[in-house]
């Protein structure tokens, strides 16, 4: 005899699926990592994130934590117990008397070497490390962790290397670090070939008429050329180019698209009455390995490139 068909299922009242309890899924602790250096890189406030598994919240408050850390301000620690709690009190101890060598402390959490590169740039600013130190912390945040911090200490790392003319330290990370931005190291290399040579040449729109000329960095008036957005002040007597927040047109076209002309016009008021120059090509300064805003490059009295110094090297 034949089986039966088996019924079809039936279907739950609403009611009854309002009831049903669905479990929402944990956000991973990387992710949430990641998200939160994201934002940071991109100058946006770090935020707290519910959807962490209970085992996951003091790591990443550990993180929040450090992204909103200041000089001179004490550390909660959200560890009860155990190996991550030593680890973060060790970084709350040697922040709070800024004494003793941070690249013999454990790097296991990824807050504590947030807390490593932001006590490196507020030395930067204020109390420069000496170069073996600050070489030494570098390799440190490269050794592991979060892409984001690894990039930025990469970049930190080719900024020196470049403002202090040292090939030997570039060299070493070419041969260590490579994988991580193969066009990066490319176009660094390329700076350091101008290092001590004539100043390139950019097509640039003087400010206010948007006249073009194809002007070698030495021919602008001045022994240092500032080359930054609006915002921060620009050094005493340099001459200052101000780059296209967007850098989209060609460096070779001889008129700028409408969209370039609104956006330099849009300048005049930062000018308050100065000279400037606006630059629309991007991929021009990075052929050159200028890659990171802002640059104070130095002169010499025959217009070579005496020094370059941007990004986190710049003053």
């Amino acid at each position: 005899m034949p089986l039966p068909m088996p019924a079809p299922p039936q279907s739950k009242p609403a009611q009854v699926i309002s009831q049903i309890a669905i479990p929402r899924k944990s956000v991973p602790l990387a992710q949430a990592e990641a998200s939160l250096l994201a934002a940071l890189d991109s100058g946006l406030a770090p935020k707290g994130e519910s959807g962490l598994a209970p085992k996951d919240r003091a790591a990443y408050q550990w993180l929040l934590s450090a992204a909103t850390w200041q000089p001179g301000a004490a550390l909660a620690i959200p560890f009860p117990r155990g190996a991550q709690a030593r680890e973060a009190a060790a970084w709350s101890a040697f922040l709070a008397k800024d004494e003793g060598d941070p690249t013999a402390l454990p790097l296991t959490l990824s807050g504590s070497r947030l807390l490593l590169w932001s006590w490196m740039r507020e030395r930067d600013r204020h109390a420069p490390l000496p170069k073996a130190t600050r070489a030494a912390v570098e390799d440190r945040l490269l050794e592991g962790g979060p892409d984001t911090l690894r990039g930025w200490a990469l970049r930190h790392a080719l900024c020196f290397a470049v403002a202090e003319k040292d090939l030997t330290r570039f060299t070493a990370l070419k041969a260590n670090r490579m994988d991580m931005a193969p066009d990066t190291f490319t176009s660094s290399q390329s700076l350091f070939a101008l290092l001590d040579g004539p100043s390139p040449a950019f097509r640039l729109w003087r400010l206010p008429d948007l006249a073009y000329d194809d002007t070698p960095l030495g021919s602008l008036g001045a022994r240092s050329v500032w080359i930054c957005p609006p915002g921060i002040p620009v050094p005493q007597g340099a001459a200052w180019i101000i780059p296209s927040a967007t850098g989209g047109q060609n460096g070779r076209e001889a008129d700028l698209d409408p969209g370039m002309k609104a956006e330099a016009r849009a300048l005049l008021p930062e000018l308050h009455g100065r000279a400037a120059w606006f630059a629309a090509s991007k991929e021009t300064f990075e052929s050159y390995g200028l890659q990171w805003f802002p640059i104070l490059i130095e002169l010499d009295e025959d217009g070579n490139l005496r020094s370059v110094k941007m990004g986190d090297a710049a003053p």
